[in-house]
Parts: C-alpha cells; structure tokens; sequence
C-alpha cells in the first residue's frame, strides 16, 4: 500500500487528540500451526476498513503494511504511562487483533499472505497451541511523540517491536515464559495462600503470611522462579503489585491485634504507587488498617543505598505500617539490614531453625539473635519449624513469634493451627 513513512503523517493528526499512544507490530508471514494459508491475488488488502469493521473501537488506527508486516497504532488509556504497564496492553491489542484475522479468514475473507484458514482458538487448544498463536507479535510505548522528533520516536518504536517479533522466532523458551508472565497479569491469575504465625507466649495466632502461588499448569515451577523471571524482564513492579492485591484481598479475618505479613522488595517500595491510594483503598475494603500489615522485605533484590531506604520506610512507618527483615541469618545482607534499619521484626531463617535442638553452634547462633533482638526491641519470629523439639527450644530461648509446617501449612483458607504444636511447660 502507499502510504507515508510507517503511516506517521496520516496518524499525526489522529494521535494528537491522545496523551499517549503506542505502536504495534505483526509479522504477516507468521501464522499458527494448523492453519492454512489465504492471500489476495491483488496483493492488498483494506486494512483501515478491516479494522474498523472488525475491531469496532477507536482506539486503534492502521499505519502501514511494509514488508510483509502490518503497523498500528494505538492510543494508551490515562493512568498507563511506562512500559512496564504500556507493552503488556499493547501486546493484549495485538492478540486481539491477530485472532480476528484467524477469524476472518476462517470465514473465507482471506488476507495478505500468511494470513489462516481457522477460526479463533478451539476450547481444546493446548497451552502450546496458544502461547504459538502469539509468535510474529512486537510493540513499544512512544514516549514524547508530539515532539519534533516524531519521526525518530517511530523509528525506535519499530526497531523495538522488531526485536521482539525476532526474538519470538528464535528462542522460543524465552518468549514463551515473557508471554506467561503477560498472561498472568493480564488475567491476575496468581493466587495467595496464608501460613499461620503462632504466638509462643500462648500458643494464639498472631497473623498470617502472605505467599503467592502460579495457577496451576503454569510455566513457572514455583514463585521464586516467577518473581525472579519478573525482574528480569522489568515486570517486577507489576507483578509485586497484584501479588499485594491478592495478598489483602483475600487474606483471612484478622483481629484488631493480629497481623498480616505481606513479602516486598525495597524497590517495589519506592515505586510511587505502592500505597498511594490504592492498598489504603483495599485495606479499608477489608476493614483493615496500616497498624495490622507488616512489610517482609525480602532478598530479592539487595539495598544500596541505605540513606534512602532509610527515608522511605520512616515514610511508611508515620502511616502505621510495621517492617519485618526476612531470612535473617541466611547472607550478610540481611544482617546488615537489621543494623541499618532497626526493623520491627526479624524473621530468623529455617537454616538455623532446622535440628538447631541437636546442634550446639546453631543454638549459640539463635540464642544471639534472641538477646540482640530484645536490647534492641525488635520481635522474633523463628521460620521453618517442621518437629515439636524445634518449637519448644525456640520457646525457652525467648522467641516471640514462630512459623512452619509443625504449626500451620501455607493455605488459601487456613483452619486452626495445629493444637500438638502448642509446647507443654
């Protein structure tokens, strides 16, 4: 088709009326397994009166088909100004877009060459099937588009998304686990589970922690996998964000006094939409407040600078939150945490909690934390406790607070804590 540049003169004036906006790509030639091919003899197609027959929005425009690979743009709704949250949206577009060419060739409509044969994807396709229903796909978030450099602007935008359509080819383990993680927020399909925190003074339950889980079937093996994949592919605010949701959405009946541990890195506590409105909104829809949540920052991701993490959480302490250092014992780091940071809470690692009760140099180590802890008014809370000799060694040290399988499993809806875990004195 003729057209200008990547169809940039012509949506110029389309995109001015938009704060931002985006582009998508979409490889014509890469099509899902199964499906046949359908091409136009004249070789065209009318893809701005395809799109708004078939798409019905007005939010999403055609720029051009150049190579073999059709460009759109799309305006970006308010609120969704970083990439972080922009590829993913614009990724959900593309997906639509493409299954309404599946579907439209399934109706003997025919499109450019490479373009199916089949209608939309079959109650019986295979996660497989799926995530290669997406292959051929790339897109970018505009920044700054209205300046004079729009031109420049598009071109990086192409070149990005380029790579990503490339990248979908070439190894397709990786692409498959970028698009798990887009389907996971995009669906908010991770769940939490809540594991019982005992209070040793008398055997009551004093909270909960909050774990996240993959819904099952999932790519990732396990949370660790998930979140660590999160920051590698800079997901990790996203992905720490609906895990928090998650956490005080559905997090059991809490007391007045009781306690809900919810895990975080010192990173995702600086993002400016941590708790502005939005986890207040969600605790005062449970009838919760700050004093009742308790901020674990875990390893995930190490400090660097201890000044501003400082700063950041006397920010979240003057509203009531509590702070919690978790796997205390575990690295260096973490006991370097609690010395700057004189946190509320320490949560001693399983390492030095299992067999501890037949093992001299751990219990040297846990009786340590324990007196440290108390000149320094900090509570203790032993993780990991799995036998009944555990239970009652970290008693008679003076713990404040334990955790593990022997007192309560991880649960979407937990019962009452194990009664046998209760020591006798």
């Amino acid at each position: 088709m003729n057209t200008s540049w990547f169809g940039l003169e012509r949506s110029l004036e389309r995109a001015a009326h938009h704060r931002s906006i985006g582009i998508i790509g979409i490889d014509l030639h890469e099509r899902p397994s199964g499906l046949a091919s359908a091409s136009r003899e004249d070789g065209g197609y009318g893809w701005p009166e395809w799109l708004d027959a078939s798409m019905g929005r007005g939010d999403i425009w055609f720029g051009d088909e150049v190579g073999g690979h059709l460009w759109l743009y799309a305006a970006m709704p308010d609120g969704i100004a970083d990439e972080e949250e922009g590829e993913p949206y614009l990724r959900g577009l593309a997906r639509r877009v493409r299954e309404a060419m599946i579907a439209e060739a399934g109706r003997g409509g025919g499109f450019g060459a490479g373009l199916g044969g089949a209608t939309t994807a079959s109650v019986n396709e295979t996660p497989f099937q799926s995530r290669h229903r997406e292959r051929g796909i790339g897109c970018a978030l505009l920044r700054d588009w209205k300046t004079s450099e729009a031109k420049d602007i598009v071109y990086e935008g192409v070149q990005k998304a380029m790579v990503q359509i490339r990248d979908s080819r070439v190894d397709q383990q990786e692409w498959d686990l970028r698009l798990e993680l887009d389907r996971l927020l995009a669906e908010s399909s991770i769940r939490s589970v809540y594991q019982p925190i005992m209070r040793l003074v008398d055997g009551k339950t004093f909270g909960y922690e909050a774990l996240t889980r993959c819904p099952e079937g999932s790519l990732f093996d396990g949370p660790l996998a998930l979140f660590r994949y999160a920051e590698k592919s800079n997901r990790a605010f996203s992905l720490d964000r609906l895990a928090r949701e998650k956490a005080i959405k559905h997090c059991p009946t809490l007391g007045s006094v009781q306690k809900i541990f919810i895990n975080v890195t010192m990173g995702i506590m600086n993002d400016p939409h941590f708790v502005s409105g939005q986890t207040i909104r969600l605790l005062n829809e449970r009838g919760l407040f700050p004093g009742q949540v308790v901020f674990e920052l875990t390893e995930r991701s190490s400090i660097d600078d201890f000044e501003a993490a400082k700063k950041i959480l006397a920010h979240y302490r003057s509203q009531g939150y509590e702070i919690a250092i978790d796997d205390a014992g575990a690295g260096y780091s973490s006991l370097q945490s609690i010395v700057e940071l004189s946190p509320d809470y320490i949560k001693i690692d399983r390492s030095l909690v299992r067999m501890a009760d037949q093992d001299e140099m751990k219990k040297h180590m846990l009786r340590t934390f324990v007196r440290f802890a108390k000149k320094m008014n900090i509570r203790t809370v032993a993780e990991g406790i799995e036998r009944p000799e555990e239970l009652r060694l970290l008693r008679a040290m003076g713990f404040d607070y334990a955790q593990g399988y022997l007192i309560g499993r991880p649960s979407e809806y937990p019962t009452a804590m194990y009664p046998g875990a209760i020591p006798k004195v």
